[in-house]
């Protein structure tokens, strides 16, 4: 191994404009690396360290690098500053192991000396076996320093151990001490420095890691941290006084313990270091390297895990470098910053990854000339616009494939084989194809990764012995299962997804999705590909050709089957504003996407429909009893052995899940004995019926077969049969339910991980919403889990035909689902097209298809016609973007006309302003125009709205049917206007209205307008203008006052432009059922016959009718079901807090479908208690309701803070699935659960909530359940029988005093008082009028009489603040402390006898008091729940209980003792 490490350089020349950017490059033997670029320096400094791997050929005395300085440049070459030349003979020769190059004179390009210098230190260790000086041998070999590409080391010879630890105690690394002799022998200052930054791989199930750093005899350890690869990013300071020799003698030593373990295993992993090491290392550092942790007492045992680290020896005089910013972690060169112990050897591995080829590559680049072409009239084919090619990065080494030009499909039949050492801590290989540009920077297409830990196996995944289980099955029953396999996958599609396909000449503002950071928002194509692992042996090239062999076998790989795709769109709600009309779009892969040219189009997007108002807070499209649908057809590769296999498994495991949940929940309510072993019985005899009954289907025979499949499916079924055994182990042995509870759950996460399938060649169920032509929301949905199978029923997808509620999101949402763009509730079918005649048993209501098309007219003094249509066609698509016409149409095959063709008006496009309101405000801006000074006149259109477009006056608007006004006209004064109503402009041409207004007027204002307001509102019980049908036009037109989106049925004296849409409805001929949409593929052909008198070919017409007369499909439903809903809403806990005195008012706005309630504000808490019954008496439901049973809509209940200024803020969101009754003879209410409540997917609290649906017979809602009882006039309580059944309780609290209080923005807490609340109740101490005095409080007893649930899991928290009262009647909350659970305190008073209650409190107030520690944090409490420490005490009518807080952040001590009668 060769190392130069680049100090720095001195003296280079400036440039014409600024310094230089500064990058060297050192070349050995063909191979070059060279160091980051220093932006603008003369004198940079690098300190980089960079290595080069000598395939286990030592150097000889002709060996030499040149080094190269140049001047980065972001495009172009760059320019080269200067050169030298370093001999490596010393080092060759062995005379010395380090060669120090300081001050070295570089050379311009014409030899010539510039006064420039660079210094550097170069290392070597000679290859193992290589011959050496004897005094080097006596130390053994430095092979195994670290594991950084040597492929000479230890491990090649083959000699077991041949691997040493730079860091075995008390090792003397002699070859290196010459850099010492500078040192006086004598005791000195030195300080080491130790950053733990981060760790991977830690072994175990739900750990708490903590690293523990021991130098010199002392010890320092970290924050504990959560999960298998924690972060910690923490440094500690050693600083000692003692003899260099001493101290190089010393060793610095890494434990990682568990710390939710008290067990003697609770060490996870050690690894120790000579300081001598580090202090011999260039810069007496060694920077961000990973070591392997292992058994220290047995070394054998193999990697216990990594962690991350940095370390430092610094003398006097010494300036440690400056560590860079972190980099990719997937660019991590893990191979050379390895450091390993002693007796640990790794094992040289070739990952051998073919890459065959990629399709649905999207366009990349704009062509100038694919632009000339299509200006002159030619064909425009930008499909192939993009220069493909794979970048593989695995372990800090990358390999890239050739560069495919112009090639959306392109075919690259190339191995790159990637040499590291196994097991390796890196734990995926990153897969990113790129487009090759010539002049600026490539783009990524799509990321992918490779996850080795689901595509290998160590072989210990089943017999793993977890904490506790003692009903495990015995171990090494099964022989294969013990035996691992190495990384295996393909042949196989891998996905890619990323930012929207459409190409766009600006910047695209979600490329980073590209590069796989955060969730791809579409698809962007597929790669070929297939992993193999050989051991040993060193590959020849690092990039090959694949043999003809190969790519013939891998064809089998690609033969396709036909799947037919349909989804019905039930409900779209929840929309935040409504803006232009909606329409949705669905696609498996580019199939579907309408703005996609490489595919036929098919009916894969919804009609346009705008958003109504729900009389609330939201909007929602009023599909009615015509849902729209879609069908999409396409072509994949058969992998139903792997599909069917992961729903199985699924389905078992969400049985467990459910059932677990019910165990859990019985076990916090404290049910009967006998009900938690009917649950528990009920749960094993599930899970053994589920393991023994459905069997993961066999693979003989079975198409696209891989050697992972084999591997899996052993791994599967050996992992089931575990499982099964000890089921049958604990039902026969087990005595205690609660007991039993962690090793089921361990069960369940074994499922989740058989669940995973890394050769899902098929891509996701993409749905797109758009508003107009803009994409806007999305969500993905995993192919598997809408897919039929003709295995067995549960080897169905989850959500195969049946209607799940889905919440779209924004493309890389920063806010991480703060506002939700949309909810919809959809139902998708997909299967192979031999098996599609099986969609009919799961199709509901009535499918109809049709062709439709928009006749327009334009208004020209005063007569309707085509006249002033301008650039639309008489006949269009709804856009009014592309001409159609009537004779064009043509139904597809396996179609035929049913009828002629008719006008009937699209009602969802033609929605009113007011509809879903029961108040509204009609507005008219008046306007008024005068020359600069003039008088002011009526302007040429006296009347608009807000953007200016002309509508009636005041005078001439009617009060709509249904309506009635509650004011005059009158002007809008709470704005930025006059005393009059009045805000003035300056039009500037071309516009005809300003873009800016202003409240007073000036001279040069030539344009002002005011805003004319009038409500009105809704007379209960009389249908308006919207409820009737029928309405509108006799002859079917709908207006617009331009031509636009928004369109209105009556016609107005405004309206310049009218439409009407003619349908044509199509039947299937030959064919029954709904299955028959499937056929409906391409577009509605064109007669070209009758279209003698269109220029152009055939096919540029076919090109422009391309997706412009696709058919359209719905679903229509007899009518509505009428529900009853009623939700309740309890209470909350653990809120956040977003109010400046640490508190938040909140309230809930409750969502179902198109309806939605809220709840009252409860001011200044974060427990709030609602106890508020929201009652939706008529929700109307299509489709059956015994489907609707199984899969209801779920409950959406959206926390905000109220705030008096400004907007409401979000709190947090929760769901809750409600109880259906479909029958009014069904008993039982439903019980109230604490939800989750999410904030930015993080949990910020809990809400107590229940709900239920109950089906209303017609005409009858006496079979109601009684209305609850109100508090105040429209406020519902939550009923009995729901309520959690309280009771009178005390709670009583000794507080003596504070300590030890921390400033709060950066002013001392002087004057305190502690506040307790419980269910609603508070109680206050004195002040503490001087703490510097005295510290405690005047009257030490606090009590406070709650009504408290008698069930712990419905009990709110008690919660300790600390306010300080500050001047000008500021109290901020400085300190606070949630204590959860009240059970520890909880007593009988009547159970207990006088005498004894007497002598317990004697001897409780004799006790001396523990510490409460409240959490103090700038600006920012964190509730923290307490731990509380259990000790009886007897009183005379109860007992006593003394409270312990563990010790949380910061130091602010309480005195207190709790107690609760």
């Amino acid at each position: 191994m060769l190392r130069v490490a680049v100090e720095s350089a001195a003296g280079l020349p400036k440039k014409k404009l600024g310094s230089p950017d500064p990058v060297v490059s050192v070349v050995f033997k063909d191979e070059k690396k060279k160091t980051k670029s220093i932006s603008n320096e003369v004198n940079p400094v690098w300190n980089e360290t960079l290595e080069f791997d000598l395939k286990g050929v030592p150097l000889d005395s002709s060996s030499y690098i040149d080094v190269l300085v140049k001047d980065y440049e972001t495009l172009g070459k760059d320019k080269l500053i200067g050169t030298a030349k370093v001999s490596l003979k010393d080092l060759a020769s062995s005379q010395v192991k380090s060669l120090p190059v300081k001050n070295l004179a570089l050379v311009d390009e014409n030899g010539k000396n510039f006064g420039g210098t660079i210094s550097m230190l170069i290392g070597y260790e000679p290859p193992a076996g290589a011959m050496t000086n004897p005094q080097d041998q006596q130390d053994g070999s430095m092979g195994g320093n670290t594991a950084g590409g040597e492929e000479g080391d230890g491990t090649d010879s083959g000699v077991p151990g041949a691997v040493t630890s730079p860091g075995e105690p008390g090792q003397k690394l002699r070859t290196r001490t010459r850099k010492r002799h500078n040192l006086a022998n004598k005791p000195q200052d030195f300080q080491i420095r130790v950053r733990v930054i981060e760790g991977r791989q830690l072994p175990g199930n739900n750990i708490k890691p903590v690293v523990k750093v021991h130098v010199c005899g002392d010890t320092h350890r970290t924050r504990i941290r959560k999960g298998n690869n924690p972060y910690f990013d923490e440094i500690f300071f050693f600083n000692v006084n003692m003899l260099p020799s001493e101290l190089f003698d010393e060793v610095v030593s890494f434990r990682v313990y568990n710390s939710s373990s008290f067990r003697s295993d609770c060490l996870m992993g050690e690894f120790k270091l000579d300081i001598g090491y580090i202090y011999d290392e260039p810069a007496h550092c060694i920077l961000k390297k990973w070591v392997l942790l292992s058994d220290p007492d047995d070394s054998s045992s193999g990697a216990k895990g990594y962690i991350k680290v940095s370390m430092f020896v610094v003398g006097a005089g010494d300036d440690p470098p400056v560590e860079r910013k972190e980099e990719d972690s997937d660019k991590d060169d893990v191979e050379s910053n390895l450091l390993l112990p002693a007796g640990v050897a790794l094992r040289w591995v070739t990952l051998k990854l073919k890459v065959f080829r990629a399709e649905d590559v999207p366009q990349m680049d704009d062509s100038i000339t694919q632009t000339l072409k299509a200006a002159f009239g030619g064909q425009e084919n930008k499909k192939n616009l993009v220069d493909p090619f794979v970048e593989a990065w695995f372990a800090g080494k990358k390999l890239c494939t050739q560069i495919i030009e112009k090639n959306a499909n392109p075919e690259w039949n190339q191995q790159l084989n990637l040499q590291v050492k196994f097991p390796s801590m890196c734990e995926r290989i990153k897969l990113t194809v790129f487009d090759w540009d010539r002049l600026s920077g490539n783009d990524a297409i799509g990321t992918t990764y490779l996850d080795l830990s689901k595509i290998a196996s160590s072989g210990g995944e089943v017999e793993e012995d977890y904490p506790g289980d003692e009903f495990s099955a015995n171990k090494g029953e099964t022989g294969e299962s013990e035996m691992g396999f190495l990384p295996t996958f393909g042949p196989c599609y891998i996905c890619l997804y990323g930012s929207q396909r459409e190409f766009s000449g600006l910047p695209d503002p979600y490329d980073d999705l590209n590069l796989g950071k955060g969730e791809g928002a579409a698809y962007r194509g597929r790669v070929l590909v297939e992993l193999s692992t050989k051991l040993d042996g060193k590959p020849d090239k690092s990039v090959e050709e694949i043999s003809s062999d190969d790519i013939l076998v891998v064809q089998k790989y690609q033969r396709r089957r036909k799947y037919c795709l349909c989804a019905v769109f039930h409900s779209a709600t929840m929309i935040q504003e409504p803006g232009e009309p909606i329409q949705f779009e669905v696609s498996i892969g580019n199939y579907g996407n309408k703005m996609d040219q490489t595919c036929k189009p098919l009916a894969s997007t919804t009609q346009y429909s705008c958003a109504v108002f729900d009389g609330n807070n939201y909007y929602y499209l009023p599909w009615g009893d015509t849902k729209p649908v879609i069908s999409v057809t396409s072509f994949w590769e058969d992998i139903s052995h792997r599909l069917d296999s992961l729903n199985i498994i699924l389905y078992i495991s969400n049985r467990l899940q459910t059932n677990l949940s019910m165990l859990k929940s019985a076990v916090l309510s404290k049910a009967t004995d006998a009900r938690l072993v009917e649950i528990w019985l009920k749960l094993i005899n599930q899970l053994m019926e589920d393991i023994s009954s459905l069997k993961i289907p066999d693979l003989e025979g079975k198409p696209n077969l891989t050697s992972l499949d084999i591997q899996i499916k052993k791994l599967r079924d050996s992992a089931l049969e575990s499982i099964m055994e000890g089921a049958k182990r604990l039902f026969e042995e087990a005595t205690d339910v609660t007991k039993c509870l962690s090793i089921i759950e361990t069960w369940l996460d074994k499922l989740l991980q058989l669940a995973e399938e890394p050769q899902n060649s098929m891509p996701d169920v993409i749905i797109w919403m758009l508003r107009g032509e803009k994409r806007v929301a999305y969500t993905r949905i995993p192919a598997y889990q809408v897919l039929h199978s003709s295995y067995c029923e549960q080897a169905c997808g989850q959500y195969c035909g049946k209607t799940q509620t889905v919440f779209m999101q924004y493309p890389m949402d920063n806010k991480k689902g703060l506002k939700i763009p949309v909810q919809i509730r959809v139902n998708m079918w997909l299967g192979l097209a031999t098996e599609e005649k099986k969609f009919n048993n799961y199709a509901e209501g009535m499918f109809n298809v049709f062709a439709e098309l928009y006749e327009n007219q334009a208004q020209v003094l005063g007569k309707w016609g085509t006249t002033g249509l301008l650039n639309r066609s008489k006949f269009s698509d709804v856009t009014g973007k592309v001409k159609l016409k009537q004779e064009y149409f043509m139904p597809p095959v396996g179609w035929e006309w049913e009828g002629d063709w008719h006008v009937e008006p699209e009602k969802t496009l033609m929605t009113e302003a007011d509809a879903g309101h029961t108040e509204f405000v009609d507005e008219v801006y008046e306007n008024e125009t005068r020359f600069p000074g003039g008088e002011w006149k009526l302007a040429a259109e006296p009347y608009t709205d807000v953007n200016g477009e002309k509508v009636q006056g005041p005078t001439e608007i009617e009060c709509p049917p249904g309506w009635k006004w509650e004011d005059n006209w009158t002007f809008d004064g709470n704005r930025a206007v006059d005393e009059k109503g009045w805000e003035y402009g300056v039009t500037i041409p071309p516009d005809d209205k300003p873009k800016s207004w202003v409240a007073a007027e000036k001279m040069y204002h030539v344009h002002r307008r005011r805003r004319m307001i009038r409500p009105r509102k809704r007379i209960p019980g009389v249908k308006t203008v919207t409820d009737k049908k029928d309405t509108g036009d006799a002859e079917g037109w709908e207006y617009s006052s331009l031509i636009g989106w928004k369109f209105h049925r009556q016609q107005r004296s405004s309206d310049t432009f009218r439409r009407r849409r003619w349908r044509r409805k199509m039947a299937p001929s030959g064919r029954v059922g709904a299955s028959a949409i499937f056929k409906l593929e391409g577009a509605l052909g064109v007669d070209m016959e009758s279209k003698v008198e269109e220029k152009g070919t055939k096919a540029e017409a076919s090109v422009q009718q391309f997706g412009a007369n696709r058919p359209t499909v719905s679903c229509t439903f007899d009518g509505p079901n009428a529900y009853h809903l009623r939700v309740y809403v309890y209470q909350a806990r653990n809120l956040s807090a977003l109010d400046k005195d640490s508190f938040s008012d909140p309230y809930v706005h409750v969502s179902f479908l198109h309806h939605s309630q809220t709840t009252e504000t409860i001011p200044s808490t974060l427990n709030p208690t609602w106890d508020q019954t929201l009652i939706f008496k008529n929700v109307e439901i299509y489709g059956d309701p015994q489907s609707l049973a199984q899969n209801p809509p779920r409950v959406v209940m959206e926390i905000f803070d109220s705030d008096q200024v400004g907007k409401d803020e979000m709190l947090g969101r929760s769901t809750c699935v409600p109880l259906v009754k479909l029958t009014s003879g069904v008993d039982g209410s439903p019980k109230l659960l604490w939800e989750p409540v999410m904030h930015k997917n993080a949990p910020a609290g809990e809400v107590l909530v229940a709900a239920e649906l109950i089906l209303k017979t017609k005409g009858n809602d006496t079979e109601l359940p009684l209305a609850p009882a109100k508090r105040g006039e429209k406020l519902y309580m939550v009923p009995q029988g729901v309520r959690p059944v309280v009771q009178l309780t005390a709670i009583e609290v000794l507080a003596w005093g504070l300590r030890n209080m921390k400033t709060y923005q950066l002013a001392p807490v002087t004057s305190p008082s502690l506040v307790v609340e419980c269910g609603g109740e508070r109680v206050l101490t004195a002040v503490i009028k001087n703490m510097k005095k005295c510290p405690n409080f005047q009257g030490n007893v606090l009590f406070l009489k709650v009504l408290l649930p008698k069930e712990e899991i419905y009990a709110p928290p008690i919660v300790l603040k600390v306010i300080d009262h500050r001047p000008f009647g500021r109290k901020p909350v400085v300190g606070q402390c949630t204590i959860s659970s009240l059970e520890e305190f909880r007593c009988d008073p009547y159970a207990t006898v006088a005498e004894v209650a007497m002598s317990s409190k004697m001897s409780l107030m004799a006790a001396g008091p523990r510490d409460l520690h409240v959490n103090i944090d700038d600006g920012r409490q964190h509730l923290l729940e307490a731990q509380p420490y259990r000790r009886k005490r007897l009183l005379i009518g109860g007992v006593s209980f003394m409270l312990l807080l563990e010790r949380v952040r910061n130091a602010a001590h309480t005195l207190t003792k709790v107690m609760t009668h």
